[in-house]
């Protein structure tokens, strides 16, 4: 008998929803004006749906796609764990289902997870479904399969075996990978070590390279206001980053790095390098912008090696974009990365990057040309970047704006172009057109 539990996700996320859809679809186009250079295009009743491990997924990344398809007049699915987001993407018309996907792949709660998926995907008689996030992909893609779902894509975010990674990793995903590989027909990776491994993987049409998620360089852009004097800056800056007062002669040289605090993301290397440089630190200081388990361990680091006074817990924040243009460079010295969005908002505000040489950030990061790459671990190289950089203002500014050029081709009009492209040949129907020409007039600038 089914647990009680299911039955009752099964009672929300299978509803009759029949009755609902006509003002949903007069929903999409209203709520769909904030991505107004969109033009909209019927192509017919198709469903399509997203499938990844937490609603949030698609908030954070997947918005601007989902409004490209509604606009197009597809009815958009999402399938994820219960979670507050879900209101947030429902009202603005995408039809939300809760299914008990668990981001370990061992967890028996996926085995419900994909009966859920296989059921519904037979119910709906998706046109495509795009797959996200290692296990949801994985159940999706089955589900998919099983129900005979015409066209599946996968975007993967970055494998969990790249060059370097745990043995485990490989022997756990690398054989899961190239297994769904055989159900997948279009294979989406964002960074080039990625792509090229993906070359030898069976997948059923094609392997194809985007330039990341897209990012808002609006959002980025030259910050909005009356003109501050440089003592209203400084101020200002303090109080951000929670900075002592200096001398104007040696003001606060301020890295941020702006990540959850976790192993991965290996912020002790950046601490550990503040203490290496000692008395020749001088004016630097850390800015965390994230939390995370390993909080209690780094402020203790940071206490053993006599630099708490220089390293800042800012927290979670919702003023990133603020701190990036308050800040003088940004890090992010991750063992493990995708292709990182912080990197890439450093990148649009014009700011220097500190990363360390790794699959994601150095497709992102040209070594001393728009910031310094360092070896994972290398503490010396890490605190030689610091002083270099702040030793050197011609340098610093000179990278930021190389890196405003050079964020363009990751910006959400170029990707939205390339994405539009893999969707159209995934509805697969004559009548179902490129986006008129004046879409992608509109969507060439920033």
């Amino acid at each position: 008998m089914e647990p009680r539990a299911l039955k009752s996700q099964r009672v929300v996320t299978y509803d009759n929803k029949q009755n609902k859809r006509n003002k949903r679809n007069k929903r999409n186009k209203r709520n769909n004006k904030r991505f107004g250079s969109i033009p909209a295009e019927d192509c017919g009743p198709v469903r399509v749906a997203f499938v990844a491990s937490i609603f949030g997924h698609f908030e954070s990344f997947h918005l601007p796609y989902m409004a490209l398809l509604q606009q197009k007049g597809c009815e958009v699915h999402a399938y994820a764990q219960p979670g507050e987001a879900r209101l947030r993407l429902e009202e603005k018309g995408i039809v939300c289902h809760d299914v008990p996907i668990q981001r370990s792949p061992l967890q028996m709660q996926n085995w419900a997870a994909l009966g859920i998926l296989t059921e519904s995907f037979k119910e709906e008689g998706f046109q495509f479904i795009h797959v996200h996030t290692p296990v949801a992909s994985i159940l999706g893609r089955i589900a998919a399969h099983k129900a005979g779902v015409p066209c599946t894509l996968y975007t993967a975010h970055g494998f969990h075996f790249f060059k370097g990674a745990p043995f485990l990793n490989w022997m756990l995903y690398y054989p899961l990978e190239r297994l769904m590989a055989r159900w997948t027909d279009v294979l989406i990776t964002i960074n080039r070590e990625d792509y090229e491994r993906a070359q030898k993987f069976s997948i059923r049409k094609k392997v194809t390279y985007v330039s990341g998620v897209g990012l808002d360089l609006q959002v980025y852009g030259s910050e909005q206001g009356h003109p501050e004097t440089a003592s209203e800056k400084a101020d200002r800056r303090r109080q951000l980053f929670d900075l002592p007062k200096s001398d104007q002669d040696e003001p606060p040289f301020v890295i941020l790095c702006v990540a959850e605090l976790n192993a991965n993301k290996n912020q002790k290397q950046l601490i550990e390098a503040l203490g290496q440089l000692g008395s020749q630190a001088g004016n630097i200081h850390l800015a965390f912008a994230g939390t995370g388990p390993f909080e209690q361990t780094l402020l203790e680091l940071a206490n053993r090696l006599v630099v708490s006074d220089r390293v800042h817990m800012l927290g979670y924040r919702r003023d990133i974009p603020d701190l990036l243009r308050a800040c003088d460079v940004a890090a992010l010295v991750s063992y493990r990365e995708g292709l990182p969005r912080a990197i890439m908002e450093a990148m649009a505000i014009g700011k220097p990057v500190i990363g360390t040489h790794i699959r994601g950030i150095h497709d992102l990061i040209e070594h001393e040309s728009t910031g310094m790459l360092v070896p994972v671990g290398d503490i010396t190289a890490t605190a030689k970047a610091f002083t270099q950089l702040r030793d050197d203002p011609a340098l610093t500014t000179a990278m930021g704006e190389a890196n405003k050029e050079r964020i363009i081709r990751y910006g959400l009009p170029a990707v939205l172009r390339e994405m539009d492209s893999i969707y159209i040949e995934a509805l697969n129907k004559e009548e179902r057109k490129r986006v008129p020409s004046e879409m992608h007039a509109s969507l060439s600038g920033d």
